[in-house]
């Protein structure tokens, strides 16, 4: 990994500089700062705005994550510094794609979920619409969302769709302006590695039995993305996992399932108006934190692709979209079920 970003690797490419690169990975353990980067040394702000000095410790786990990574970039690309960056920065065009027009992009999936919930006269103008209002070729997606936003704002809505809430959602797309798209890895099985009872202890015998257990470690295809992330701790031997839950909501934002019930039940949760204020002070005053699963919000376990308002911010050192926030808040309430 050292190797692989010396003299204008891809971190680098991705972000503009080490520093700023290490952003991302500081906004979700909830730190300002950040402490340690391969191999530099220095003074942060936790999230109480304690400082924090380098620690053996801190050292530890970095050495470990460098070791863990430049291992499994070796056993998929052979030589380290082949291999391409875990998460791409999408240009324009990528983005329309994975916003408007592409395969399975945030617009599909939106027809998708509200299909069954829609009279086919107001779908068939809803597809026209969109059509119309295509930003490929220009920079106007940020329009081209809010227009389908107000859209959807005047279709009828129910206990079991909820079109102001996925409203709601595409109005935060469209202040969204940076996405990174996943590049995943192929998965990596090491070599067995035997394991005998006295190797974990003496309350491990009966478990074990008195013969030597084979163990295979299989790295995920975003176990590296995870590493880079949870440099600081390494007591996580799936760090991948753990990045699908803390993601939610602050690096991931809903899918819009979340609002249109598959079943003729109405939705799990309501959209109310407790949970809109809750969504805005977690994003204002918490926004390195995942959103809870006990609400309404349900989330992709693999998305092609991540972005929010909140990552934004931190990356451009600034607050969150005042215009956003205002909206959210002022908008009149269209449905009272």
């Amino acid at each position: 990994m050292r190797e692989a970003t010396k003299g204008g690797g891809w971190w680098e490419k991705i972000w503009g500089s080490k520093i700023h690169s290490f952003s991302m990975f500081s906004f979700i353990n909830g730190t300002t700062t950040v402490v340690v980067w391969l191999g530099g040394i220095g003074t942060g702000r936790g999230p109480n705005n304690e400082k924090i000095l380098c620690s053996c410790a801190a050292l530890t786990n970095e050495a470990k994550m460098i070791t863990v990574v430049k291992y499994v970039m070796r056993c998929v690309f052979e030589d380290a510094k082949n291999a391409p960056p875990p998460i791409e920065k999408l240009t324009a065009e990528g983005m329309v794609s994975v916003l408007w027009k592409g395969e399975g992009s945030l617009v599909e999936d939106l027809l998708h979920s509200m299909t069954p919930h829609l009279e086919p006269n107001l779908l068939i103008d809803l597809k026209s619409n969109i059509q119309a209002h295509d930003p490929s070729g220009s920079d106007n997606i940020e329009t081209a969302l809010r227009k389908l936003r107000d859209e959807l704002r005047n279709f009828p809505c129910s206990k079991k769709c909820r079109h102001d809430a996925a409203a709601d959602l595409i109005h935060i797309y469209a202040y969204t302006k940076v996405f990174f798209k996943i590049r995943k890895y192929k998965s990596v099985t090491s070599p067995p590695v035997y394991i005998s009872p006295l190797d974990l202890g003496p309350k491990y015998a009966d478990k074990m039995g008195s013969g030597f257990q084979e163990y295979c470690k299989t790295y995920g295809e975003n176990y590296c993305l995870g590493q880079l992330i949870y440099w600081y701790s390494q007591m996580n031997a799936d760090p991948d996992c753990r990045l699908v839950r803390a993601r939610k909501g602050c690096l991931s934002l809903p899918d819009f399932s979340s609002y249109y019930a598959k079943t003729q039940k109405p939705l799990r949760e309501h959209y109310s108006l407790r949970t809109v204020r809750f969504m805005m002070s977690r994003m204002e005053k918490e926004p390195q934190r995942p959103w809870p699963k006990d609400r309404i919000w349900l989330f992709k376990s693999n998305p092609k692709f991540f972005g929010s308002p909140m990552l934004d911010a931190v990356l451009n050192k600034c607050p969150l979209d005042k215009e956003m926030m205002h909206w959210l808040k002022t908008r009149p309430a269209v449905f009272q079920g």
